[in-house]
């Protein structure tokens, strides 16, 4: 239906019930994309494979600084958001990159963690919005 947008991820045993989906906001909705976008490979998606992030090709390049990784970010999130998000205008990212320990038992782990914040303005109302999230890389891994 148009101009409703769904919570994600999609729980279609509602349609064979004949029942409602459940419904979000369109400031959920864009928040639930960028969020599958941004964690999304070049290639996984088999409709499109341009679809995703490409920062991915490059995650396990460990010659690269702090200042490398966070301008790779910030630059494939930008490209990744402005090409397939169209209900975002003026976007903005910026990235921060930081080591930390996790304490997975029985080992201690040091991982790269990537803070992504993505601002911009809705298209249908001239809204500001605002996306925050982090997640570990080497592998891939968020909260």
């Amino acid at each position: 239906m148009k101009g409703r947008y769904y919570k994600l991820p999609m729980d279609f045993s509602q349609i064979l019930q004949k029942k409602d989906m459940a419904a979000v906001t369109l400031e959920e909705s864009v928040s639930q994309h960028i969020h599958l976008l941004i964690t999304t490979v070049l290639g996984e998606n088999k409709d499109d494979p341009d679809y995703g992030c490409e920062w991915w090709d490059r995650d396990f390049d460990i010659k690269a600084s702090n200042n490398e990784v966070k301008e790779q970010i910030e630059t494939a999130v930008k490209l990744a958001v402005t090409r397939y998000e169209k209900r975002l205008g003026q976007i903005r990212v910026v990235a921060a990159v930081n080591q930390e320990e996790l304490m997975l038992a029985p080992v201690h782990k040091m991982k790269k963690k990537i803070r992504v914040t993505i601002s911009g303005t809705l298209t249908k109302n001239n809204n500001s919005f605002q996306y925050s999230s982090y997640f570990y890389i080497s592998p891939l891994s968020y909260d």
